[in-house]
């Protein structure tokens, strides 16, 4: 199909890739003093880096805080709406609400998150017709990579939650080339235009994120010859990180410093050694700095770079290594300890709660197991899994199935969530 509009192709050769070690840390360094010679009227950081040695080498941004989603929740509810680190006066274009709940301002640059690299590296093009399945809810997914395409030239078909055969329709009529969302659902969307038997599936290339890209699925769509590239994306810091190959590592993106820590301290780890990903980005609007992500990963030695990585010189991760916390992402959600200690809380009767996550044909599947105080009825069981069932999808905008056993008989070993993938 040819495209709605001529559009000159984005530059996809950006220098700062192939300048040498040395190059790289000495404009990071710069940029990142820069800025936090700025922060003395932040409200946020003004008060936390209170009497903190100055950054005056790379070692010192050690001694700087770790800034974690928990801090996020709670300096908000005591600033609204973003906790002093938006500085007064700045004009957001997006107000998002993400799970916990976290409130992130979004705004309507190419640069604030920074997507399009990776969806360069996943092939899309200028006159591309992007079909785009995050959500447009309240959440900034969609938006992260609805920015993204648009920047490089192409069109988005805002597909969101919509109904699947509605989702078809759009594809086919529109001849989308190109996919954005997760990987299982892009699994689900192809199996079901193939069904509906209206000839060849256009989609030929995709960027997933927010969900296991695992062999199988990788196996899935190479048989269905669609070029898939997962990166590495979170709300608040946009890309982190992407591929440009099969392999799994991810090249850090130029405009954030990832440092690999010990959970418990934050002092750096090893070079190779696995911690946490804790990642700075220096916008002007929206400042990060150590923003603890809580994933695992770590650092891939030169000598065992993917080729395809080329000659490319900035560091490379060695993709998602599971979670420092009991924290969980499900189907682009994540779910957190503290949001079913709330459910607990907000349902009489429901003293326990485990959350148990595990793999089915390639998705997700969850089910919570509940410990009520009293025994109940058949009737009473019924209306207690339908509430419990209804209230876990609005504090964590996901469905899961609902199990009630009997109580004292629930694991006691702390964990509230159980990742069996």
């Amino acid at each position: 199909m040819e495209p709605f509009r001529k559009v000159l192709p984005m530059d996809v050769n950006d220098p700062r890739e192939y300048q040498t070690q040395e190059e790289r840390r000495a404009s990071q360094f710069s940029a990142l003093t820069s800025k936090l010679s700025t922060l003395a009227d932040n409200k946020y950081y003004a008060r936390a880096y209170s009497g903190k040695k100055p950054v005056a080498a790379w070692d010192d941004l050690q001694n700087l805080p770790i800034l974690r989603k928990e801090d996020l929740i709670a300096i908000q509810r005591n600033e609204a709406p973003f906790g002093g680190i938006v500085a007064d006066g700045t004009i957001a274009d997006y107000l998002f609400v993400s799970p916990g709940p976290i409130h992130e301002p979004g705004f309507m640059k190419p640069e604030f998150w920074r997507a399009s690299r990776a969806m360069i590296a996943a092939g899309f093009e200028a006159g591309d017709i992007v079909h785009n399945t995050f959500s447009y809810h309240l959440t900034p997914g969609a938006w992260i990579f609805d920015s993204g395409a648009r920047s490089i030239g192409c069109s988005v078909i805002p597909a969101g939650n919509a109904q699947l055969e509605q989702q078809i329709t759009a594809i086919f009529q529109y001849g989308a080339i190109a996919y954005a969302g997760t990987p299982d659902f892009l699994k689900t969307l192809l199996e079901a235009c193939q069904a509906a038997d209206r000839g060849p599936v256009p989609i030929k290339k995709a960027i997933v994120s927010g969900g296991a890209l695992t062999p199988g699925l990788r196996e899935f769509f190479e048989k269905s010859n669609v070029n898939v590239r997962q990166c590495y994306a979170t709300a608040e810091l946009g890309l982190i990180g992407y591929e440009v190959d099969t392999s799994g590592q991810l090249i850090v993106d130029e405009d954030v410093i990832v440092e690999i820590v010990d959970p418990e301290t934050g002092a750096a780890m090893p070079f190779g050694a696995v911690g946490e990903v804790v990642v700075t980005t220096l916008r002007e609007d929206y400042p990060l700095i150590r923003f603890g992500t809580g994933d695992l990963s770590s650092f891939i030695q030169p000598e065992d770079r993917s080729a395809a990585i080329g000659e490319r010189t900035g560091p490379v991760l060695a993709g998602w290594l599971g979670r420092a916390d009991q924290t969980s992402k499900v189907r682009g959600m994540f779910v957190r300890p503290t949001q079913l200690n709330h459910l607990c809380q907000s349902i009489d009767g429901l003293q326990r709660v485990r959350l148990v996550i595990d793999r089915d044909n390639e998705k997700d599947d969850i089910m919570l197991f509940c410990e009520m105080e009293n025994q109940l009825t058949a009737t009473g069981e019924a209306a207690a899994i339908e509430k419990i069932s209804n209230l876990f999808r609005e504090i964590c905008h996901v469905k899961t199935k609902v199990t009630l056993v009997d109580r004292g008989t629930m694991i006691d070993d702390g964990k509230v969530i159980v990742d069996m993938r």
